[in-house]
């Protein structure tokens, strides 16, 4: 090949690596630690209510157990009293999460409910609206207030409830529906109608509690932080003793024993 075919291929090539030398710059100067350590410039993910829980259990419990580190730790404004405040704050966050968890059981089982009633309500509705278009005039259809059918919760409920609190004022009897079986499928429509004010209730606790979940571990989490960071300036020089209530495991190894076991200090609440 002539040289002078490869000058414009040269020419693209060094302007493809000039771009990507300029695109790497400026991701270096927005997060130059995460390109060093290999990583990409973006925020670490939001550490997990069992992760936040198990670091603050580690540091307040190994706090309160270990007699040196509280001696330490109290030259710096941490006495027990105020260890013990921190363990409150830990206590409160886990009875917010496990009422959250809780929360999100009763919804799905309240949802699922709900789901079988609607289906027996509809089931009921057109049944009797079938019925009613096939025996009835239009004038008794309107009575009933027969329409197309509402997809809506709130529409069919009480499209629904018009159409069973009606029945008995037209001739259905003679077609299965007398006064009892009216009132038998009637009853399926309040079923749905109670199961989705009981589901509704549920959606609102459960939303409720997530809050509660998350301003909980926020307080902790603050308190912590602030903890361990007055703790390893009183346990500067005592590297056992700082990474017995390091948040940050040191080791890999650590963190995955502790990631994989949130509750295994739960003996170390002796104070």
């Amino acid at each position: 090949m002539p040289t002078f075919t490869l000058i414009p291929v040269i020419a693209v090539f060094a302007v493809i690596y000039l771009v990507i030398a300029i695109v790497l710059e400026r991701l270096r100067r927005l997060n130059p630690k995460s390109l060093q350590s290999g990583g990409s410039p973006m925020a670490r993910p939001k550490a997990s209510a069992a992760q936040q829980l198990n670091a603050a259990q580690l540091a307040i419990a190994n706090s309160l157990g270990d007699a040196e580190i509280k001696a330490v730790v109290a030259q710096y404004g941490y006495t027990t009293a105020k260890l013990n405040k921190g363990k409150q704050l830990y206590d409160a966050a886990l009875a917010a999460v496990n009422a959250q968890k809780s929360g999100k059981g009763s919804q799905k089982d309240t949802t699922a409910q709900l789901k079988t009633a609607e289906k027996d309500a509809r089931d009921a509705y057109q049944a009797l609206a079938k019925v009613a278009r096939a025996t009835l005039s239009k004038a008794d259809q309107a009575t009933l207030g027969l329409g197309k059918e509402p997809r809506t919760t709130a529409g069919f409920i009480q499209a629904a409830y018009t159409l069973f609190d009606n029945a008995g004022s037209v001739a259905l009897a003679d077609f299965g529906y007398d006064a009892d079986r009216i009132a038998a499928e009637r009853a399926k429509i309040e079923a749905f109608d109670q199961a989705n004010q009981t589901q509704e209730s549920a959606k609102g606790s459960a939303q409720q509690a997530t809050q509660d979940q998350d301003a909980a571990l926020a307080v902790m989490s603050d308190w912590v932080a602030q903890y361990v960071k007055i703790a390893k300036v009183a346990l500067r020089g005592k590297k056992q003793l700082l990474e017995k209530i390091s948040v940050q495991p040191t080791t890999r190894v650590a963190a995955a024993r502790n990631a994989a076991s949130p509750a295994s200090s739960q003996h170390l609440w002796r104070a």
